[in-house]
Protein backbone atom coordinates (compact mmCIF):
# COMPACT_ATOMS: atom_id res chain seq x y z
CA UNK A 1 0.00 0.00 0.00
CA UNK A 2 2.69 2.28 0.90
CA UNK A 3 4.67 1.64 -2.35
CA UNK A 4 1.12 2.36 -4.47
CA UNK A 5 0.95 5.77 -2.52
CA UNK A 6 4.38 6.69 -3.43
CA UNK A 7 3.91 5.81 -6.82
CA UNK A 8 0.56 8.32 -7.13
CA UNK A 9 2.58 10.80 -5.17
CA UNK A 10 5.54 10.74 -7.61
CA UNK A 11 2.92 10.89 -10.45
CA UNK A 12 1.39 14.19 -9.00
CA UNK A 13 4.37 15.60 -8.76
CA UNK A 14 4.96 15.68 -11.77
CA UNK A 15 3.36 19.38 -13.33
CA UNK A 16 2.90 17.96 -17.02
CA UNK A 17 0.57 14.94 -15.27
CA UNK A 18 -1.75 17.55 -13.30
CA UNK A 19 -2.13 19.74 -16.46
CA UNK A 20 -3.04 17.19 -18.45
CA UNK A 21 -5.63 15.89 -15.72
CA UNK A 22 -6.79 19.52 -15.39
CA UNK A 23 -7.44 19.86 -19.59
CA UNK A 24 -9.28 16.62 -19.91
CA UNK A 25 -11.21 17.22 -16.67
CA UNK A 26 -12.09 20.30 -18.24
CA UNK A 27 -12.91 18.78 -21.85
CA UNK A 28 -14.68 15.79 -20.01
CA UNK A 29 -17.49 18.19 -18.09
CA UNK A 30 -17.76 20.89 -21.16
CA UNK A 31 -19.01 17.36 -23.55
CA UNK A 32 -21.47 16.05 -20.86
CA UNK A 33 -22.54 19.40 -19.66
CA UNK A 34 -23.57 21.14 -22.87
CA UNK A 35 -23.96 17.57 -24.75
CA UNK A 36 -26.75 16.89 -22.50
CA UNK A 37 -27.98 20.73 -23.84
CA UNK A 38 -27.74 20.24 -27.69
CA UNK A 39 -28.65 16.29 -26.96
CA UNK A 40 -25.70 15.71 -29.08
CA UNK A 41 -22.87 14.50 -27.69
CA UNK A 42 -20.56 14.20 -30.41
CA UNK A 43 -21.32 16.90 -32.08
CA UNK A 44 -20.13 18.69 -28.28
CA UNK A 45 -16.89 16.75 -28.06
CA UNK A 46 -15.84 18.69 -32.03
CA UNK A 47 -16.37 21.57 -31.10
CA UNK A 48 -14.75 21.36 -27.45
CA UNK A 49 -11.86 20.02 -29.00
CA UNK A 50 -11.83 22.55 -31.81
CA UNK A 51 -12.32 25.28 -29.59
CA UNK A 52 -9.73 23.83 -26.53
CA UNK A 53 -6.66 24.76 -28.21
CA UNK A 54 -7.07 28.61 -28.29
CA UNK A 55 -8.32 28.54 -24.81
CA UNK A 56 -5.38 26.42 -23.48
CA UNK A 57 -2.82 28.77 -25.69
CA UNK A 58 -4.98 31.79 -23.84
CA UNK A 59 -4.72 30.41 -20.58
CA UNK A 60 -0.69 29.11 -20.75
CA UNK A 61 -0.07 32.87 -22.13
CA UNK A 62 -1.91 34.72 -19.18
CA UNK A 63 -0.36 32.40 -16.57
CA UNK A 64 2.84 32.31 -17.71
CA UNK A 65 3.65 35.70 -19.44
CA UNK A 66 1.15 38.35 -18.44
CA UNK A 67 0.69 37.72 -14.74
CA UNK A 68 4.24 36.63 -13.84
CA UNK A 69 6.10 40.18 -16.30
CA UNK A 70 3.38 42.35 -15.91
CA UNK A 71 1.08 42.07 -13.24
CA UNK A 72 3.55 40.74 -10.75
CA UNK A 73 5.54 43.51 -11.28
CA UNK A 74 3.50 46.13 -10.94
CA UNK A 75 2.70 46.83 -14.28
CA UNK A 76 -0.76 47.30 -14.06
CA UNK A 77 -1.92 49.48 -17.27
CA UNK A 78 0.56 47.05 -19.21
CA UNK A 79 -1.31 44.49 -18.12
CA UNK A 80 -4.61 45.35 -18.35
CA UNK A 81 -3.87 46.23 -22.12
CA UNK A 82 -2.10 42.98 -22.91
CA UNK A 83 -4.77 41.16 -21.39
CA UNK A 84 -7.98 42.85 -23.06
CA UNK A 85 -5.91 42.22 -26.20
CA UNK A 86 -5.58 38.17 -25.48
CA UNK A 87 -8.88 37.70 -25.08
CA UNK A 88 -10.60 39.94 -27.83
CA UNK A 89 -7.70 37.64 -29.90
CA UNK A 90 -8.86 34.46 -28.50
CA UNK A 91 -12.52 34.86 -28.99
CA UNK A 92 -12.25 36.08 -32.42
CA UNK A 93 -9.88 33.07 -33.64
CA UNK A 94 -12.74 30.85 -31.94
CA UNK A 95 -15.45 32.60 -33.92
CA UNK A 96 -13.47 32.04 -36.73
CA UNK A 97 -13.26 28.60 -36.03
CA UNK A 98 -17.12 28.55 -35.32
CA UNK A 99 -17.58 29.98 -38.59
CA UNK A 100 -15.91 28.05 -41.02
CA UNK A 101 -17.47 24.84 -39.32
CA UNK A 102 -20.35 26.12 -40.10
CA UNK A 103 -19.50 26.74 -43.18
CA UNK A 104 -17.95 23.24 -43.73
CA UNK A 105 -21.25 21.31 -42.32
CA UNK A 106 -23.27 23.27 -45.56
CA UNK A 107 -21.46 21.97 -47.79
CA UNK A 108 -20.99 18.48 -46.55
CA UNK A 109 -23.43 15.36 -45.81
CA UNK A 110 -22.48 14.66 -42.47
CA UNK A 111 -25.55 14.15 -40.17
CA UNK A 112 -26.52 14.96 -37.08
CA UNK A 113 -24.10 17.91 -37.10
CA UNK A 114 -25.67 21.25 -36.63
CA UNK A 115 -23.53 23.87 -34.39
CA UNK A 116 -26.56 26.57 -34.63
CA UNK A 117 -28.18 23.75 -32.51
CA UNK A 118 -25.99 25.13 -29.79
CA UNK A 119 -25.88 28.24 -27.55
CA UNK A 120 -22.40 29.22 -29.08
CA UNK A 121 -22.01 32.71 -26.81
CA UNK A 122 -22.29 30.34 -23.81
CA UNK A 123 -20.14 27.88 -24.78
CA UNK A 124 -17.06 30.83 -25.74
CA UNK A 125 -18.04 32.36 -22.19
CA UNK A 126 -17.90 28.75 -20.61
CA UNK A 127 -14.33 28.58 -22.39
CA UNK A 128 -13.54 32.35 -21.51
CA UNK A 129 -14.06 31.40 -17.66
CA UNK A 130 -11.25 28.09 -18.09
CA UNK A 131 -9.29 31.24 -18.42
CA UNK A 132 -10.13 33.21 -15.62
CA UNK A 133 -9.93 30.30 -13.53
CA UNK A 134 -6.53 29.09 -14.41
CA UNK A 135 -5.43 32.51 -13.14
CA UNK A 136 -7.40 32.81 -10.08
CA UNK A 137 -5.13 29.53 -9.49
CA UNK A 138 -1.90 30.76 -10.52
CA UNK A 139 -2.64 33.74 -8.07
CA UNK A 140 -3.03 31.54 -5.62
CA UNK A 141 0.14 30.06 -5.93
CA UNK A 142 1.81 33.15 -6.07
CA UNK A 143 0.11 34.67 -2.91
CA UNK A 144 0.94 31.17 -1.21
CA UNK A 145 4.53 31.38 -2.14
CA UNK A 146 4.42 35.36 -1.13
CA UNK A 147 3.11 34.04 2.82
CA UNK A 148 5.63 31.07 2.50
CA UNK A 149 8.78 33.50 1.79
CA UNK A 150 7.59 36.12 4.24
CA UNK A 151 7.26 33.67 6.90
CA UNK A 152 11.04 32.68 5.88
CA UNK A 153 12.02 36.18 5.33
CA UNK A 154 11.09 36.51 9.25
CA UNK A 155 12.82 33.82 10.40
CA UNK A 156 16.04 34.63 8.54
CA UNK A 157 15.61 38.09 10.17
CA UNK A 158 15.40 36.69 13.73
CA UNK A 159 18.08 34.58 13.25
CA UNK A 160 20.44 37.36 11.90
CA UNK A 161 19.91 39.18 14.97
CA UNK A 162 19.82 36.79 17.53
CA UNK A 163 23.51 35.44 15.85
CA UNK A 164 24.74 38.87 16.51
CA UNK A 165 23.81 39.16 19.77
CA UNK A 166 24.78 36.24 20.40
CA UNK A 167 28.46 36.54 18.25
CA UNK A 168 29.14 40.47 19.30
CA UNK A 169 26.89 41.49 22.04
CA UNK A 170 27.93 38.79 24.15
CA UNK A 171 28.86 39.45 27.89
CA UNK A 172 32.82 39.14 26.59
CA UNK A 173 31.89 41.93 23.97
CA UNK A 174 29.99 43.96 26.91
CA UNK A 175 32.82 43.08 29.30
CA UNK A 176 35.60 45.05 26.67
CA UNK A 177 33.47 47.58 26.52
CA UNK A 178 32.83 48.38 30.12
CA UNK A 179 36.11 47.53 31.08
CA UNK A 180 37.22 51.14 28.65
CA UNK A 181 34.35 52.74 29.59
CA UNK A 182 35.44 52.31 33.27
CA UNK A 183 39.19 53.32 32.27
CA UNK A 184 37.94 56.22 30.72
CA UNK A 185 35.88 57.28 33.49
CA UNK A 186 38.95 56.83 36.00
CA UNK A 187 41.00 59.15 33.51
CA UNK A 188 37.93 61.65 33.49
CA UNK A 189 38.38 61.57 29.42
CA UNK A 190 35.49 63.46 27.23
CA UNK A 191 35.02 60.27 25.43
CA UNK A 192 33.14 58.18 28.41
CA UNK A 193 29.54 60.28 27.35
CA UNK A 194 30.08 59.50 23.73
CA UNK A 195 30.97 55.78 24.21
CA UNK A 196 28.28 54.85 26.97
CA UNK A 197 25.95 57.00 24.26
CA UNK A 198 27.13 54.96 21.33
CA UNK A 199 26.31 51.39 23.44
CA UNK A 200 23.28 51.98 24.51
CA UNK A 201 21.82 53.29 21.35
CA UNK A 202 23.60 50.32 19.27
CA UNK A 203 21.94 47.52 22.00
CA UNK A 204 18.40 49.72 21.23
CA UNK A 205 18.66 49.64 17.83
CA UNK A 206 19.42 45.81 17.70
CA UNK A 207 16.47 44.82 20.14
CA UNK A 208 14.02 47.01 18.81
CA UNK A 209 15.09 47.20 14.72
CA UNK A 210 13.51 43.84 14.25
CA UNK A 211 9.88 45.87 14.25
CA UNK A 212 10.20 46.68 10.73
CA UNK A 213 11.41 45.18 7.69
CA UNK A 214 13.27 48.05 6.15
CA UNK A 215 15.11 50.67 8.11
CA UNK A 216 16.64 54.12 6.34
CA UNK A 217 20.14 53.98 5.26
CA UNK A 218 21.32 56.95 7.38
CA UNK A 219 19.59 55.10 10.35
CA UNK A 220 22.27 52.02 10.02
CA UNK A 221 25.16 54.41 8.78
CA UNK A 222 24.46 56.00 12.17
CA UNK A 223 25.05 52.72 14.34
CA UNK A 224 27.69 51.60 12.00
CA UNK A 225 29.56 54.57 13.36
CA UNK A 226 28.39 53.63 17.12
CA UNK A 227 29.71 49.95 16.14
CA UNK A 228 33.33 50.88 15.18
CA UNK A 229 33.31 53.30 17.73
CA UNK A 230 32.98 50.35 20.15
CA UNK A 231 35.19 48.34 18.41
CA UNK A 232 37.87 50.75 18.56
CA UNK A 233 38.00 51.52 21.87
CA UNK A 234 38.21 47.45 22.14
CA UNK A 235 41.10 47.22 20.19
CA UNK A 236 42.79 50.21 21.34
CA UNK A 237 44.57 52.15 18.12
CA UNK A 238 45.06 48.57 16.82
CA UNK A 239 43.07 49.10 13.66
CA UNK A 240 42.28 52.00 11.40
CA UNK A 241 38.67 52.52 10.07
CA UNK A 242 38.01 54.50 7.22
CA UNK A 243 34.53 55.66 5.94
CA UNK A 244 33.93 57.38 2.38
CA UNK A 245 30.34 57.79 1.01
CA UNK A 246 28.79 59.14 -2.71
CA UNK A 247 25.71 60.59 -3.49
CA UNK A 248 22.42 61.32 -1.06
CA UNK A 249 21.99 58.27 1.13
CA UNK A 250 18.41 59.33 2.10
CA UNK A 251 16.30 58.16 -0.41
CA UNK A 252 17.48 54.69 0.39
CA UNK A 253 16.17 51.92 2.63
CA UNK A 254 18.00 48.65 3.91
CA UNK A 255 17.02 45.95 5.80
CA UNK A 256 18.02 45.88 9.65
CA UNK A 257 21.49 45.09 10.86
CA UNK A 258 22.92 45.13 7.08
CA UNK A 259 25.94 47.04 7.58
CA UNK A 260 26.58 45.40 11.17
CA UNK A 261 26.08 42.16 9.88
CA UNK A 262 29.04 43.23 7.50
CA UNK A 263 31.38 44.87 9.74
CA UNK A 264 30.86 42.32 12.17
CA UNK A 265 32.12 39.96 9.68
CA UNK A 266 35.28 42.29 9.17
CA UNK A 267 36.35 42.87 12.76
CA UNK A 268 35.59 39.21 14.17
CA UNK A 269 37.26 37.21 10.94
CA UNK A 270 39.37 40.15 9.79
CA UNK A 271 40.93 42.25 12.63
CA UNK A 272 40.49 39.55 15.66
CA UNK A 273 43.04 36.95 14.03
CA UNK A 274 45.47 39.71 13.66
CA UNK A 275 48.82 40.79 16.09
CA UNK A 276 49.75 43.78 13.85
CA UNK A 277 48.45 47.12 12.64
CA UNK A 278 45.05 46.18 10.28
CA UNK A 279 42.72 48.27 8.51
CA UNK A 280 38.68 48.48 7.19
CA UNK A 281 37.96 50.62 4.65
CA UNK A 282 34.48 51.28 3.98
CA UNK A 283 32.91 52.84 0.81
CA UNK A 284 29.03 53.74 0.17
CA UNK A 285 27.84 54.72 -3.42
CA UNK A 286 24.59 56.07 -3.65
CA UNK A 287 23.44 56.39 -6.68
CA UNK A 288 19.78 57.38 -8.35
CA UNK A 289 19.12 54.01 -9.76
CA UNK A 290 21.51 51.69 -7.62
CA UNK A 291 23.59 51.16 -4.26
CA UNK A 292 26.57 49.96 -3.59
CA UNK A 293 28.23 48.79 -0.24
CA UNK A 294 32.13 48.03 -0.22
CA UNK A 295 33.59 46.63 3.04
CA UNK A 296 37.34 45.51 2.46
CA UNK A 297 39.74 44.63 5.59
CA UNK A 298 43.01 43.29 5.94
CA UNK A 299 43.61 39.73 7.06
CA UNK A 300 46.26 36.76 7.27
CA UNK A 301 47.94 35.22 4.41
CA UNK A 302 46.06 32.66 4.11
CA UNK A 303 42.45 34.53 4.05
CA UNK A 304 39.44 34.72 6.31
CA UNK A 305 35.76 32.72 5.92
CA UNK A 306 33.54 33.99 3.06
CA UNK A 307 31.20 31.37 3.74
CA UNK A 308 30.37 31.99 7.44
CA UNK A 309 26.54 32.10 8.74
CA UNK A 310 26.21 36.06 8.69
CA UNK A 311 26.85 36.26 5.55
CA UNK A 312 24.60 33.53 3.98
CA UNK A 313 22.05 35.09 6.40
CA UNK A 314 22.28 37.95 4.77
CA UNK A 315 22.36 36.79 1.31
CA UNK A 316 19.37 34.67 2.14
CA UNK A 317 17.27 37.47 3.26
CA UNK A 318 17.84 39.91 0.97
CA UNK A 319 17.44 37.10 -1.66
CA UNK A 320 14.24 37.08 -0.36
CA UNK A 321 13.37 40.53 -0.34
CA UNK A 322 15.36 41.60 -3.48
CA UNK A 323 15.47 38.99 -5.66
CA UNK A 324 17.78 39.20 -8.72
CA UNK A 325 18.01 43.15 -7.87
CA UNK A 326 21.04 42.58 -5.54
CA UNK A 327 24.48 40.96 -6.32
CA UNK A 328 26.43 39.98 -3.29
CA UNK A 329 29.88 39.63 -3.75
CA UNK A 330 32.82 37.69 -1.64
CA UNK A 331 36.21 38.53 -2.99
CA UNK A 332 39.09 36.18 -1.11
CA UNK A 333 41.93 36.01 -3.90
CA UNK A 334 44.24 38.87 -2.96
CA UNK A 335 46.53 38.65 -0.56
CA UNK A 336 45.99 40.26 2.72
CA UNK A 337 42.74 41.62 1.57
CA UNK A 338 39.45 40.16 2.14
CA UNK A 339 36.14 42.18 -0.14
CA UNK A 340 32.56 42.29 0.18
CA UNK A 341 31.00 44.62 -2.36
CA UNK A 342 26.90 43.94 -2.22
CA UNK A 343 25.27 46.18 -4.92
CA UNK A 344 21.35 46.53 -5.03
CA UNK A 345 19.53 47.92 -8.06
CA UNK A 346 16.22 49.64 -8.51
Amino acid sequence: MNKIEALLDRILSQRWVLHTIFWFSIVVIYVLFLGKQSENYFQTFILVLLLIPITMATTYFLNYRLIPDYLMKERFIKFIAYFLYTILASLFIEMMIIILLFIVLADSRIKNMNPASMDILFLLSALLMVVFLAGAIRLLGYWRKSRDNYQTLMKEKVETELRFLKSQLNPHFLFNTLNNLYYLSTQKSDKTPKAILALSEILDYVLHSGKTSLVPLQKEVEQMNNYIHLELLRYEGRVEVSITHEGDMSHWSLPPMTLLTLLENAFKHGVMPMVNQSWIKIKIVSAPASLSLLISNSCLGEGQPGRGIGLQNLRNQWQLLYGDKFTLVVQNELPNRFDVSLQLNK
